[in-house]
C-alpha cells in the first residue's frame, strides 16, 4: 500500500505541475507602481523638527477585458486616527464616542474603468474627486514638496484637494479640446472607506478648456454640491488657469468652500522654471483662510505662505531632491509670530 500510494502520488505530480503553469499561463498581466516620499522639517515652530515619511505609495493596475480596467493602491505611510465625540458629565467632560476615521486607512483608490470610447471612460468606485488641478494631479508631479495649503490642510473638516471617496464618474474630451469629470459620491471626501452616513449624495464636476490656438495653455472649473440639512450642506468652487511647456510653469487657482456652517477659501499663484533638464526653480505664493467667520486661534486663522525652493533630479526623472524655504504668517493672530522654516525632501518613484 505505501509502495502504491508513492507510486499515484509521483505520478500524479507532472499533472498538477502541468495544470499550475497551465494557470499561470492565462493569468492577466498587471502592472505595479510606487511611490515613497520622505522629508525633514527645520525650525519650523509650529511642528518639532525631524524626518517624515510622507508618502509611500503602492499601485496595482491590469485589464479585466479589453474595455475595463481595474486599479487598486494604498499608502503605507498613514497610520490610523481616532474620531471622537465629547460630551459632559455633570462638572466633567467625557467621551461619548469612539470610531477609526475612514480617511486615515492605507487603501487609497480602488475602482473599474470601463472604455467607453478612446475619448470617453467611466469609473466606479474609490478614486481621486476632480477638485482643482493640483489636488487631481499626483505628487511627484507637483513642484513643491507639500501641496498648496486648501488641499493639504485638514485641520478644519476636510480637505479641499487630494482627496477620495465612493462613487460613479464620467471622464473624457471632447475634441480633445475640452476636457470633463462629472460625478457622483457618497460625500465631498467625508465617507472615504465607508457607506455614507446619509441619504445625500455629492454632485461634483470639472471641466477644462485646452483651446487649441493657444498650445500648452488651459483654463477651467470645479463645482460641487450636496444638500441636506444646514449642518450637512456641503458647496466647493474653484478656478484654474495654467500654461506648460518644457522651460515653464505659470499656475494660478482659487477654491471656495461650504461645510454647514463652515466657509473656506483659499487661492495661490506659482511658477516655475526649468534651466536645465535636471533642475526645476519654484516659487508659491498661499494664501489660506480657515474659516472666514473666525479669528480665534490657529485652527481658524487666516494665514499666508510664501514658498521658494527647486527640485534636482538625482539618477533620470524618477527620482529627485527638493528643498523649499516657506515664510509662513499669520496676520490677524497677535499670538503667533511669523517664521521661516525649512524643507528637504527626497522621492523615488518606480
Amino acid at each position: 500500500m505505501p509502495a502504491l500510494f508513492l507510486a499515484v502520488s509521483f505520478a500524479g505530480a507532472p499533472a498538477l505541475a502541468a495544470q499550475d503553469s497551465t494557470r499561470a499561463a492565462v493569468l492577466p498581466p498587471f502592472d505595479l507602481h510606487g511611490f515613497v516620499d520622505l522629508f525633514y522639517r527645520v525650525a519650523d515652530p509650529l511642528n518639532k523638527d525631524g524626518f517624515r515619511l510622507r508618502k509611500a505609495d503602492v499601485k496595482l493596475s491590469g485589464s479585466v477585458s479589453p474595455r475595463i480596467k481595474w486599479r487598486v493602491s494604498f499608502d503605507a505611510a498613514k497610520s490610523l486616527s481616532i474620531n471622537s465625540t465629547v460630551g459632559t458629565r455633570a462638572d466633567s467632560s467625557a467621551l461619548e464616542a469612539a470610531s477609526i476615521d475612514q480617511k486615515s486607512r492605507m487603501l487609497q483608490d480602488a475602482a473599474l474603468t470601463y472604455i467607453v470610447s478612446p475619448t470617453m471612460n467611466i469609473d466606479v468606485g474609490q478614486q481621486v474627486l476632480p477638485f482643482g488641478l493640483e489636488g487631481s494631479t499626483s505628487l511627484p508631479q507637483v513642484e513643491t514638496i507639500e501641496r498648496t495649503n486648501f488641499s493639504a490642510d485638514k485641520s478644519r473638516a476636510v480637505n479641499l484637494g487630494d482627496v477620495r471617496d465612493i462613487g460613479a464618474s464620467v471622464n473624457g474630451r471632447v475634441m480633445q479640446q475640452l476636457e470633463y469629470h462629472v460625478g457622483v459620491y457618497n460625500e465631498t471626501g467625508d465617507d472615504q472607506g465607508t457607506t455614507d452616513g446619509n441619504d445625500q449624495k455629492a454632485f461634483i464636476g470639472r471641466v477644462v478648456l485646452h483651446p487649441s490656438f493657444i498650445p500648452n495653455f488651459e483654463i477651467g472649473g470645479t463645482g460641487a454640491y450636496e444638500g441636506g440639512s444646514p449642518l450637512q450642506h456641503r458647496e466647493r468652487g474653484g478656478t484654474e488657469i495654467q500654461y506648460k511647456d518644457q522651460s515653464i510653469t505659470l499656475r494660478g487657482e482659487t477654491m471656495s468652500a461650504r461645510d454647514g456652517l463652515l466657509h473656506r477659501f483659499g487661492w495661490y499663484g506659482l511658477g516655475a522654471v526649468r534651466p536645465t533638464k535636471r533642475i526645476e526653480l519654484v516659487a508659491r505664493f498661499d494664501s489660506w483662510d480657515h474659516d472666514r467667520t473666525h479669528e480665534s486661534n490657529l485652527s481658524d486663522a487666516y494665514e499666508r505662505q510664501i514658498v521658494a525652493g527647486g527640485n534636482f533630479l538625482l539618477d533620470g526623472p524618477r527620482t529627485k531632491l527638493a528643498l523649499n524655504v516657506i515664510h509662513q504668517t499669520f496676520p490677524n493672530i497677535t499670538s503667533v509670530r511669523s517664521s521661516t522654516f525649512l524643507l528637504a525632501a527626497f522621492s523615488g518613484q518606480w
